[in-house]
């Protein structure tokens, strides 16, 4: 049936914003001047920092737009929807003040229906505090933080316009277990499986108004494979009513992380006059889950290990400030570096990210805000807040197969923490979330009873410097997860699993063979889910000035060795439509005379790796066998900081505390083609190869074909600059705060990047894009990176880089609409 339309509309409200960094007297104000404020597109960040920054800034800042009212908006319910702003932020609207709200990774929303004006100029003023506030989680201060808060309208804003009869935000609307449109299966099968819609309608307007709900699952064609229609119910003036509709599929695509199939729900909305005033559409994917001792984590009803990372959500220079685009264009890097799970570690992330992580297939955990800290009284209440609100933003995800609510690393005896707070913590999620779907997850180290916290998915022990692990968990008729893992327990600050990209092989060797080792250890305890790397990226943190580089990736996205181990890892057989899947090969080594070692260690999925100099082969090799053994060289005597409590990382810090705990050890160790029966797939080690000048070259064969083939050659003197992109599956967008890396390599007159090279490289930009942060730009491992940044006009972009006795080079580029 065709109904008359008077649908929803949701505009892009992050263009031509107003900034002003620090405080003023009455920037509330409608009338206020603003001209001299900076014209800013969100999202946007307080001030550029530098690469290493621990205490980046701190204080107050303002936000205000102007904007007019279109006339058809007129009767119409108007909403601004801020998707996060960190943390503390107090909005006005036509000078009028419409919320304080307080937290710095989920949304809120303001109702400006009876606030706006029509045919003069309206007003939103937003005041941000990025101070440190122990009642707002996380609550630690940034200065003994191990990642930063930064600061800003550092996500999306959007206004939404719609009828006074409509669905709600399940976020805004505050209901347990409801608001908003929640998806719920049952029965989930190959054969088929039936979905339960819940969809809460809201009647604003000041009459009783008959209303219905038409829910359609669209595949990705478009075609409707499933729908439904209501009963009409009469919803009384101001109130609200709750349709449930249940919808079976038959033959379903189930989403899966090797096969992560998306379908559409149609929301619609019609009225007693045959209206349709109400439409939503909403990405969703089949799927069951369980996590058992005896099964441990089975999607679909079939066993799947998993096999992830953490990240951080920010950026060299800008924070938190990423755009859609950015968000997807890391979810592809950690997707084609084999994980398919990610922990985001430590507050819930862009929604955006989210989107991906369900395009891509990568499974999530989302944290509650948290770190190692916990207070009494209006701390807890947000932090309960937070819980319901994250579930209620991101129940419909088909990623997210965990809730972690313990705030992180937040043992008992921290302040306000206790069995009993975590325990509501764990009611609190599946009061949000009935049925069994809901796992919640978190540490029960550290717990006095934790069968009483009593997590679905509890976190295994930390590691600590003996290397030790408990041969069962802590709640042994549970099945553990390893959340992180590979860092911490090799030293502290000083893990040499925190290796820049620039270090040289041995030292990236040795980051690589962390992991591995670590790695093949989780999978021998059986009874463990699978685990979490620690990290992805690299990143900042307040409590020390440099960059953590345990990442698989730098902080510009460029990979280290360890990136092509986890890589390995991938099936070789499932291949994903436009992003590196399948089978690879990589040789970790430079083939430079000065460093490479005697050993060859390639990172392959094949069956067989067959190993060339100069075009003679060296050996055909299977992948590594050799036992497992004890990890090697402990240096004793590591000190680490940030395990102390505020008081002693404050009398450390002025220099009064006598002594410090000793709290981790140095590792040192190598490659010995062992440590890796319990790998997917383990590495190929090629010992006693003689260096000789020119190509090494592998070839991965599976079944006796070759499949995957990488070479690296020696390099010859610098020559020549050469600029390359990284899209990542996204264009670079004309909307002011989308951004790419460009990077540009030192190369010899083959085309081989020099990785010895470190010269200085200078950037120019012609057209509407502008480089942010440091330019000219030192090179690492033959590289220099810069973030480019687009401006609000598309158009063509010419990128050129200079440097001392090299040729210059140019790229050019489109920013598209």
């Amino acid at each position: 049936m065709q109904y008359s339309n008077l649908s929803r509309s949701t505009l892009n409200f992050n263009k031509d914003w107003k900034f002003l960094l620090g405080d003023t007297m009455g920037a509330e104000m409608r009338h206020t001047p603003d001209d001299e404020w900076e014209c800013v597109y969100l999202p946007h960040t307080p001030q550029i920092e530098p690469l290493h920054i621990d205490l980046h800034y701190q204080g107050f800042c303002w936000y205000r737009k102007r904007f007019l009212a279109d006339e058809t908006w007129k009767g119409k319910k108007i909403f601004i929807e801020f998707e996060a702003a960190m943390h503390e932020a107090h909005v006005w609207m036509n000078g009028e003040s419409k919320l304080v709200h307080k937290g710095g990774y989920l949304p809120f929303m303001i109702d400006i229906s009876e606030d706006i004006e029509f045919g003069a100029e309206n007003v939103i003023a937003i005041r941000l505090d990025n101070r440190n506030n122990g009642s707002i989680p996380p609550g630690k201060p940034l200065e003994s933080l191990d990642f930063s808060y930064f600061g800003g309208l550092y996500r999306n804003v959007k206004l939404h316009i719609m009828e006074k009869l409509h669905v709600t935000d399940a976020v805004y609307a505050g209901k347990q277990a409801g608001g908003g449109i929640f998806v719920k299966y049952s029965n989930v099968s190959k054969a088929s499986a039936t979905l339960e819609v819940q969809t809460h309608v809201l009647n604003d307007h000041d009459q009783v108004k008959d209303v219905k709900v038409v829910s359609t699952i669209l595949n990705k064609q478009g075609t409707i494979v499933g729908t439904t229609e209501s009963m009409i119910e009469s919803v009384q003036a101001g109130r609200d009513y709750t349709f449930t509709q249940m919808i079976t599929l038959t033959d379903p695509h189930l989403w899966h992380p090797d096969h992560p199939y998306l379908y559409t729900l149609l929301t619609e909305i019609i009225d007693g006059e045959c209206r349709k005033v109400d439409e939503l559409r909403t990405r969703i994917g089949i799927r069951t889950i369980s996590f058992t001792k005896a099964n441990g984590f089975m999607i679909n009803g079939e066993r799947l290990v998993i096999r992830g990372t953490n990240r951080h959500q920010q950026y060299p220079y800008i924070g938190n400030a990423a755009s859609n685009n950015a968000q997807y264009r890391d979810a592809v890097k950690l997707k084609e570096g084999g994980f398919n799970f990610v922990r985001l570690g430590h507050y819930p992330q862009s929604p955006a990210f989210l989107d991906a992580c369900d395009e891509l297939g990568l499974m999530t955990v989302e944290p509650v805000p948290g770190w190692q800290y916990c207070a009494l009284g209006e701390f807890q209440e947000i932090a309960k807040q937070n819980i319901r609100d994250m579930i209620r933003r991101d129940r419909n995800h088909p990623c997210m197969i965990m809730w972690e609510v313990s705030l992180n690393e937040t043992y008992n005896k921290r302040g306000g923490a206790t069995d009993e707070f975590f325990h509501e913590c764990h009611l609190i999620a599946h009061e949000e979330y009935p049925g069994d779907q809901m796992n919640t997850s978190g540490d029960t180290i550290g717990r006095e009873n934790p069968a009483y916290v009593n997590f679905d998915v509890p976190y295994t022990i930390w590691e600590d410097s003996t290397m030790s692990r408990p041969l069962e968990d802590v709640l042994p008729d549970k099945a553990g997860f390893d959340r992180e893992y590979g860092d911490y327990e090799f030293g502290g600050h000083e893990s040499t699993s925190r290796v820049p990209r620039g270090a040289g092989e041995k030292k990236l060797l040795l980051q690589a063979w962390n992991y591995q080792w670590s790695l093949n250890r989780n999978r021998s305890n059986r009874w463990s889910l699978g685990d979490a790397s620690w990290v992805g990226i690299d990143h900042n943190r307040g409590c020390y000035p440099w960059v953590a580089e345990c990442g698989a990736l730098d902080t510009f996205r460029l990979p280290k060795y360890v990136y092509y181990f986890f890589q390995s890892q991938r099936k070789p057989d499932v291949i994903h439509e436009q992003i590196d899947s399948g089978p690879m090969a990589f040789i970790a080594n430079e083939w430079t005379e000065r460093v490479s070692p005697a050993k060859i260690v390639v990172y392959s999925n094949c069956d067989e790796v067959e190993l060339f100099v100069n075009g003679k082969s060296v050996g055909l090799q299977k992948p590594d066998q050799g036992p497992d053994t004890e990890y090697g060289e402990r240096i004793t005597g590591y000190e680490v900081d940030y395990w102390l409590t505020d008081e002693e990382q404050h009398k450390w810090k002025e220099g009064t505390m006598e002594s410090r705990t000793d709290a981790g050890s140095l590792m040192v160790s190598t490659y010995d083609g062992g440590n890796c029966r319990n790998l997917d797939r383990a590495p190929f080690t090629f010992e006693g190869v003689v260096y000789e000048p020119g190509e090494l070259k592998a070839i991965g064969r599976i079944a006796g074909v070759d499949k995957a083939e990488f070479n690296v050659r020696t390099p010859l003197e610098p020559e020549r600059l050469s600029i390359r992109i990284d899209k990542s599956g996204r264009e670079l967008v004309a909307d002011g705060s989308d951004f790419v890396f460009a990077y540009a390599e030192i190369q010899d007159v083959n085309g081989t990047v020099v990785v010895s090279a470190n010269h200085e490289v200078t950037f120019e930009v012609e057209g509407p894009a502008v480089i942010v942060g440091e330019n000219p730009v030192q090179a690492e491992a033959g590289i220099a990176t810069v973030l480019l940044k687009s401006r609000p006009i598309p158009g063509k972009v010419n990128v050129t880089c200079h440097a001392r006795g090299l040729k210059s080079a140019t790229h050019k580029l489109t920013i598209t609409s």
